[in-house]
């Protein structure tokens, strides 16, 4: 999917506004990607999180919906689905942390190395953050540029319009500069966004 066919936000704003974003990462966000490659290299390699966050903070991946314990040989395509979690609590926490003792208990739903060759593709990835990875990893990916449904994006406008009247400086769609009001109206006629959020 090309998304230079969508209209672009680009948003100055305060650092404590960002998680005012945190429902777009639950519900997933589209991210550009040089599909093909495993989990490990799309996370550290594209996404630019540290390998020793993925591995000591990360501790829960669902890949298209089934759990990953090797993020080293799963693989990303595009069109992918790819779930991010720290620790979640209780019995259903354990059983699907990668690697735990309990994981034995969904093999049948877990997801499995892919057999044969990849080939490497520019393409879409659906990344979904939950809990404390949508807080910290969450700016990491606004930086970079989300494609997210506008009706998403303007419910988040609209429930934090406060925040964001008082922490975001500046407002640029499609290059220029407009007031947030011009936003709102903006969004209400468009189907989805590449929304970038520099942090001052």
């Amino acid at each position: 999917m090309n998304t230079t066919d969508y209209s672009n936000i680009i948003l100055e704003i305060e650092e404590a506004v960002c998680t005012r974003f945190a429902q777009l990462f639950s519900k997933g966000v589209g991210v550009r990607a040089r599909t093909g490659c495993s989990i490990e290299e799309f996370v550290c390699g594209q996404l630019g999180v540290s390998q020793e966050y993925l591995e000591e903070r990360i501790q829960t991946i669902f890949l298209d919906g089934k759990p990953v314990d090797d993020h080293h040989t799963a693989r990303v395509g595009d069109g992918s689905m790819l779930a991010l979690s720290a620790a979640m609590p209780g019995l259903v926490g354990a059983i699907m942390r990668r690697g735990g003792y309990y994981s034995a208990m969904r093999q049948s739903i877990t997801h499995t190395a892919d057999s044969g060759e990849v080939c490497a593709l520019d393409g879409l990835v659906t990344v979904k953050l939950f809990n404390l990875t949508a807080r910290e990893l969450g700016p990491v990916l606004l930086k970079n540029g989300i494609l997210v449904e506008a009706d998403d994006l303007l419910d988040v406008f609209t429930r934090f319009a406060d925040s964001f009247r008082k922490g975001c400086r500046v407002v640029r769609f499609d290059g220029d500069p407009i007031d947030s009001n011009a936003l709102v109206e903006l969004l209400e006629k468009k189907d989805r966004i590449v929304l970038q959020v520099e942090i001052i």
